[in-house]
């Protein structure tokens, strides 16, 4: 890369990022409170940091190894912690200081994170700390967002949940379009150690976001294991006997399931199908994070129009359509543009659905209550995968599409046949 290529896609970054601030300024500085505009902000310069791990690691660890097995289980490392301990975070969440958590979870994960090229300074570096590192990470990092989750009922009224948790996601979505592209430009240049140093600070923006809020603020009571493990058969009973609630984490976990099963092999169709060039590959995966940009902003709108009980069917309803799309059509663009479509849709059902646990969850309850859905929900994810690539090697990439198009229709019959119907 020459000097001039370096500073056309740094400018073009910047751009792009002072776009997209400009239009989260615009979408949540008349309603929502400075506090909570803060954390946003502070949300946005720690989720570009996190591009820069998700693209460093891998990576670093192909350079350690040379093998492309241990880049792909460094995904099954980051969804076990949600599995073994989904449960005990969701009711740590629930009766200790959520304030408290997420700035521990932030200082830690900074250290974790700037422990990697520390050891490598050093020369001790390894790939089993890598492998620690990113559980570590991954369990912090559960217990941040569930958190925060928790805690937007409280900076925000009922009346702009959905806005709120729309603004969060677009922070998150355009965390991931701009991250990824500043990270393989900082790769590039500086190296995959050298860039991690600057994820560690950017966790310095949401803590500085965190520390400012003081409606929070609350005694940590004492909890025994006891008291911990009566949480989580509260948070499991709830679950199971709460049907729009459970519901939601069917339609969830089916989901994830079909996604999973297309996008764990998508790389490989691209390639091996298509035949595509790195550059027509990109362009495929920045329509994903284009999706979400858009899913994140319509979904405010499109409540004011449909009820709820009305927009998800909608919404899942034109997701299938995206997947059939890709099912059809050989254009070298659709894979991307199914995926985008369906990221539209994913991203718009998860902020409503995140509004609707926010308003009928009481919230002492919240934390367990969510620690279990994700447990049933990521469970479903490497099941996904790996029928994805069993069904690819066996039949055909394409027909992966064909079992994620299926999962969305389920998806659209359990709305239509469940207590969603009525929201």
């Amino acid at each position: 890369m020459n000097n001039k290529s370096f500073k056309e896609l740094k400018n073009e970054d910047s751009s792009i990022l002072r776009l997209l601030l400009h239009r989260l300024d615009k979408a949540i500085s008349k309603q929502l409170p400075l506090q909570f505009r803060i954390f946003l902000i502070g949300q946005l310069v720690s989720r570009l940091g996190d591009a820069l791990y998700t693209f460093a690691i891998p990576w670093i660890s192909y350079e350690l190894t040379h093998s492309v097995i241990v880049m792909g289980s460094m995904y099954a490392v980051s969804v076990l912690p949600i599995v073994l301990f989904g449960p005990i975070i969701g009711a740590c969440v629930d009766h200790w200081d959520r304030r408290r958590l997420m700035m521990f979870a932030d200082v830690t994960r900074a250290i974790l994170v700037a422990l990697v090229p520390l050891m490598q300074m050093l020369g001790i570096l390894q790939l089993w700390q890598l492998y620690v590192i990113s559980f570590l990470l991954a369990g912090l990092s559960l217990l941040f967002d569930i958190s925060v989750v928790a805690v937007i009922p409280h900076l925000i009224d009922n009346k702009n949940l959905t806005k709120a948790n729309a603004s969060y996601q677009l922070v998150n979505q355009a965390g991931d379009l701009i991250g990824p592209l500043l990270a393989g430009i900082m790769i590039t240049t500086l190296g995959g150690y050298r860039t991690l140093w600057f994820d560690a600070v950017s966790f310095a923006g949401t803590l500085w976001a965190i520390w400012r809020i003081q409606t929070l603020v609350k005694p940590v009571t004492k909890t025994g294991l006891s008291d911990i493990f009566r949480g989580m058969r509260e948070g499991l009973h709830f679950l199971i006997h709460d049907k729009l609630n459970l519901t939601l984490s069917l339609q969830a976990m089916i989901g994830n399931f079909g996604y999973s099963a297309a996008y764990g092999v998508l790389m490989f169709y691209l390639l091996s199908t298509l035949h595509l060039n790195a550059a027509q590959i990109s362009y495929n995966y920045a329509l994903l994070g284009l999706g979400g940009l858009v899913g994140s902003i319509i979904v405010v709108p499109l409540e004011r129009y449909f009820r709820r009980g009305v927009l998800i069917p909608i919404l899942l309803i034109v997701g299938t359509c995206g997947f059939l799309y890709a099912l059809v059509s050989r254009f070298w663009l659709s894979p991307g543009i199914a995926f985008g479509i369906v990221t539209i849709c994913n991203v718009a059902w998860n902020t409503l659905s995140t509004s609707i646990r926010q308003e009928t969850i009481p919230s002492n309850m919240l934390g367990r209550v969510l620690g279990f859905s994700r447990v049933f929900t990521r469970l479903a994810m490497p099941l996904g995968m790996m029928v994805g690539s069993l069904v690819s090697n066996s039949i055909n990439p394409v027909a992966v599409f064909a079992i994620a198009a299926v999962s969305k229709g389920v998806e659209v019959s359990i709305a239509l046949l469940s207590p969603i119907r009525k929201l």
